[in-house]
C-alpha cells in the first residue's frame, strides 16, 4: 500500500557521502572524480535506487554516441547513450538492429577479442565482460564494479585500464567470472588510453605525452621511456613496432623497436583533438576520428602521411572498420558508415545529449545540449512516446511552456538565442520566431507576457512576448558575472550566477532594471522558489536554503552538501522534497520539511551526469547528460481510485477525501473535499491531454472539509468541451485526484 511506503521514511538514516575532489578530463570535458581510496565504496555498479521512496518508471536510455567496434560476421557494436547497440550490416544500406545491451554507464573503451567484448565504463561503474558468441543474445560474463574507467587493454589473463589522473589498474581475468583488481599505479598527467603487447604497456598520458612501461611483473610496472605530444594524448595503439598515438593535432607515429627509445616517424595535422585511430585491414591504411571529423590515411611512411579521404562528419570520438565499410561514432549524430571510399551510406541517429527538462501535464520536453527540442508523450509514464524534435540552433540550453508555446535558449552565443515554438499540439510543433540575445543564454522565467533571460555573461535581459511572433527587447542588466538562471516572481526576478551569487532585481520596469540586493555565494547553477524560500543548486556546497522574504536582504538559511555538484534544483509541489541533479550521482531527495537543517534522504544514481531535474505532481524527471532522461514517481502521490479509504490501518494525516456530484455532471460540479491537518490546500482541473484548465480553490485552510463549484469554464471564464477532466487535490501531505466527465 502506498502510505506504507511513505511511513518507511521515518526508518532512513542520513548516510553521510564525503565530497570529492575533483578534475577535468581534457579528453572530453567531463569531470573524474579523484577519489580518496581506490574505489567509491557505496557506489552501485548499476543506476539502481539505494534509499529513498521514488518509483523508477523508465529510462529513455538513448544519448550520445563515443564508441564503436566491428565484431565477426558484419556486425557491429556501438554506443547509443547507456544502450550497446549490436547491428547488422551485411547489406549496409539496410542495417538491421539485431539486440542491445543496457550498461550502467557510458563507454569510455571497448576492446575486442574474438567474441569476446570488454567495456570500460564511467561513473564507477567499471569493467564489464560480455560474450557476443550470438549477437542477437549477449551474455555477461563478469564484472568489476567501482572504479571510473577511461580505457581497456587486455593481453593473456590481465587487463590494464585507465582511470584518469588516479593512473593505471591492473585487473586479474584468469576467472572472467570474478575480475580481480590487483594493483593500481601511478602515470603522469592523465592516464586515458591503454594498450598493451607482451610485456610492454603502452599509456596514452595527457599533456604527458605517450608513456612505455614494463610490466614483466605487473604488480611492479616499470616506466621504460614517454614520447612527447602535441596537447593531449588520448589514446595509443602499438602494431609492428610502431605506436600510434592521437593527441591535439591528430596523429603522431613512433618507432618503438627498442621500446626505451622511442623515436618519432611522422605526424599527421588533423586541424584538431582526434579521439582515436583504427586499422582497416588494407595495408598501411588506417582510420582517425576527431573533432575534425575521420580521415583514411596512408603510413606507409610516417614521414610522409597522405590523406586518402576524409569527411567533414564532425565530433568523431571513435571509429572502426569491418574490411567493407569504415565507421565512425559521432558524439552528437550517431554511427555513420561509409563505404572505403568515404562515401556516406547511412546515418544510425541517436539522442544527444540531455541538458535541462520541463514537464507541462503529460508532455516532457527536453533540451538537448547538441540542438533542439525532443517531446515526449507521458500519458502511460512507464511507456514514454516520443513525438516530435524541435530544431534550435546550434544548440539548446533551457526550456520553458506558457500558454502552448515553447520558449528554447541556446548558451552558443548565435543570433537565435531565443526559439519561440507553438506546441498547442505538442506532436505537430509550429515555428513562430526567434529573437537575438546577443550573448550564451543559460537559463530563462517567464511571468505573463515577460519572458526574463539569464543571459551569461551580459547578466539579465528582459524580453516582451505579448506577440510570440515578434518578442521585443526591453532591456539588460550587466553585473559581470556568468548568470545561469532566473524566475520573475511579480516584480522582482531572482536570479544566480557562475561567480557573481545571487541577487534579486527589481523588475517593475523591465526597461531599466535595478539590484536589490546580491550575495556573493560562490558557484551557483540554478534555482526554483516555494513561496518565501529559494532552493539553489550551488556547485561548491551543495543544497543552498535562501530566504527570500526580504529581497532586499537575501538570507542564506542553510547549506547542505550532497557530495557532488548540483546542476540543477526543483521543489515538489506536493511533499517537503527538493530535487537535485548532481554531476556525480544523478538525482538526490532532499527532505526539506525544516528549511533550516535540509538533509539527504533518497540517492537515485544514473548512467551518466545529472544535468537537469523537474517536478510535476509526484512525478519526477531527470535528464541523465548522455544517457538519457529517468522518470520517477513518488508512490505517496495516488488517485482516489486507488485508495483503500476504509482501511483502519492508515494514519490519520492520510484521510484526505475528493468526491464531485452529479457525475458526469452538466453544467454545474459540486466539488467536496477533506483533508486532516492545517496549510495550503489547492484543487485544479486538467483536461485528458494532462493540461492545465482552471483552478478552483488555492489557499491556507484548518484542518477540515470543504466544497466548490466548477460550472465547466476554464481560467478565463469559457465554456469547456465535453470530454473527460480530472480534479486534482493538493495539500502538504499529499495529492489525491478524481475524473469527472462534462456532457454538454
Amino acid at each position: 500500500m502506498y502510505w506504507r511506503s511513505l511511513l518507511l521514511l521515518t526508518l532512513i538514516t542520513l548516510v553521510s557521502v564525503p565530497a570529492l575532489a575533483n578534475n577535468t578530463d581534457a579528453q572530453t570535458g567531463e569531470i573524474i572524480p579523484a577519489l580518496i581510496n581506490d574505489r567509491l565504496a557505496e557506489a552501485p555498479a548499476s543506476p539502481q535506487q539505494r534509499d529513498g521512496n521514488l518509483e523508477l518508471l523508465a529510462h529513455l536510455a538513448e544519448g550520445t554516441s563515443k564508441s564503436v567496434r566491428a565484431l565477426p560476421n558484419d556486425v557491429v557494436i556501438w554506443q547509443n547513450g547507456a544502450w550497446l547497440i549490436a547491428t547488422d550490416l551485411s547489406v549496409p544500406q539496410s542495417p538491421v538492429e539485431v539486440s542491445r545491451y543496457l550498461m550502467g554507464a557510458q563507454p569510455s573503451d571497448i576492446q575486442v577479442m574474438g567474441n569476446t567484448v570488454y567495456l570500460a565504463l564511467r561513473k564507477t561503474a567499471g569493467l564489464v565482460i560480455l560474450d557476443f558468441a550470438d549477437p542477437a543474445n549477449p551474455v555477461e560474463v563478469g564484472s568489476l564494479p567501482g572504479f571510473d574507467l577511461l580505457s581497456v587493454a587486455v593481453e593473456g589473463d590481465l587487463a590494464y585500464c585507465g582511470r584518469g589522473s588516479a593512473g593505471v589498474l591492473v585487473v586479474d581475468l584468469s576467472d572472467p567470472s570474478a575480475p580481480v583488481d590487483i594493483t593500481l599505479f601511478d602515470t603522469p598527467g592523465s592516464a586515458n588510453g591503454t594498450d598493451v603487447d607482451g610485456n610492454i604497456l603502452y599509456v596514452a598520458m595527457g599533456t604527458s605525452g605517450m608513456g612505455i612501461y614494463d610490466v614483466t611483473d605487473p604488480m611492479a610496472p616499470v616506466s621504460l621511456a614517454t614520447g612527447a605530444t602535441s596537447g593531449f594524448c588520448t589514446y595509443v595503439q602499438e602494431r609492428d613496432g610502431r605506436a600510434y598515438a592521437c593527441d591535439g593535432d591528430g596523429l603522431r607515429i613512433f618507432d618503438v623497436s627498442f621500446p626505451s627509445s622511442p623515436a618519432l616517424m611522422g605526424s599527421y595535422n588533423a586541424g584538431g583533438t582526434c579521439y582515436e585511430m583504427s586499422f582497416t585491414g588494407i595495408d598501411d591504411v588506417v582510420l582517425l576520428a576527431g573533432l575534425p571529423g575521420m580521415f583514411s590515411l596512408m603510413v606507409n611512411n610516417p614521414a610522409n602521411i597522405i590523406a586518402l579521404n576524409a569527411t567533414a562528419e564532425g565530433k568523431g570520438f571513435s571509429c572502426a572498420s569491418n574490411g567493407s565499410v569504415a565507421l565512425m561514432a559521432s558524439r552528437y549524430n550517431g554511427l555513420h558508415v561509409f563505404d572505403n571510399n568515404f562515401n556516406a551510406v547511412v546515418t544510425l541517429k541517436n539522442a544527444g545529449f540531455s541538458m535541462k527538462l520541463h514537464l507541462d501535464g503529460n508532455y516532457l520536453y527536453v533540451a538537448d545540449l547538441s540542438g533542439g527540442v525532443r517531446i515526449y508523450d507521458l500519458a502511460i509514464p512507464e511507456s514514454p512516446v516520443f513525438l516530435q524534435k524541435v530544431d534550435t540552433d546550434p544548440n539548446c540550453q533551457d526550456v520553458a511552456i506558457a500558454d502552448g508555446v515553447l520558449y528554447s535558449v541556446n548558451s552558443n552565443n548565435s543570433g537565435a538565442g531565443l526559439t519561440l515554438t507553438d506546441v498547442t499540439d505538442p506532436a505537430w510543433p509550429t515555428p513562430l520566431s526567434v529573437f537575438n540575445t546577443t550573448n550564451g543564454t543559460m537559463g530563462l522565467g517567464l511571468d505573463g507576457n515577460l519572458c526574463v533571460l539569464a543571459n551569461g555573461f551580459g547578466g539579465l535581459r528582459t524580453v516582451d512576448v505579448t506577440d510570440p511572433l515578434a518578442p521585443a527587447l526591453l532591456g539588460d542588466l550587466p553585473y559581470g558575472a556568468n548568470a545561469t538562471d532566473v524566475i520573475p516572481a511579480g516584480n522582482v526576478a531572482y536570479t544566480v550566477s557562475f561567480g557573481g551569487g545571487m541577487l534579486a532585481v527589481d523588475i517593475s520596469n523591465p526597461a531599466a532594471m535595478t539590484v536589490l540586493d546580491q550575495q556573493l555565494w560562490g558557484f551557483l547553477n540554478a534555482l526554483d522558489l516555494a513561496g518565501n524560500l529559494a532552493w539553489v543548486a550551488d556547485g561548491s556546497l551543495g543544497l543552498r536554503v535562501v530566504d527570500i522574504s526580504n529581497p532586499n536582504n537575501l538570507v542564506s538559511l542553510a547549506t547542505e552538501s550532497v557530495g557532488g555538484q548540483p546542476r540543477d534544483v526543483v521543489g515538489s509541489e506536493v511533499s517537503s522534497y527538493v530535487y537535485l541533479s548532481d554531476d556525480f550521482y544523478g538525482l538526490r531527495q532532499m527532505d526539506v520539511s525544516n528549511p533550516a537543517a535540509p538533509f539527504l534522504i533518497g540517492s537515485y544514481p544514473s548512467a551518466d551526469r545529472g544535468m537537469g531535474v523537474d517536478s510535476q505532481y509526484g512525478m519526477v524527471v531527470m535528464a541523465a547528460g548522455e544517457t538519457g532522461v529517468y522518470i520517477y514517481h513518488d508512490p505517496a502521490v495516488v488517485s482516489n481510485e486507488d485508495e483503500p479509504e476504509t482501511d483502519p490501518a492508515i494514519p490519520e494525516l492520510w484521510k484526505q477525501t475528493l468526491t464531485a456530484a452529479p457525475n458526469p455532471f452538466n453544467p454545474r460540479l459540486e466539488v467536496s473535499y477533506s483533508h486532516a491537518s492545517e496549510g495550503s490546500v489547492k484543487i485544479d482541473i486538467f483536461d485528458a491531454r494532462g493540461r492545465h484548465v482552471h483552478t478552483l480553490l488555492n489557499r491556507v485552510e484548518p484542518a477540515g472539509s470543504g466544497s466548490v463549484i466548477w460550472s465547466g469554464t476554464d481560467s478565463a471564464g469559457r465554456s469547456v468541451a465535453s470530454g473527460v477532466y480530472q480534479l486534482r487535490l493538493a495539500t502538504e501531505e499529499r495529492v489525491t485526484t478524481r475524473n469527472v466527465t462534462l456532457v454538454r
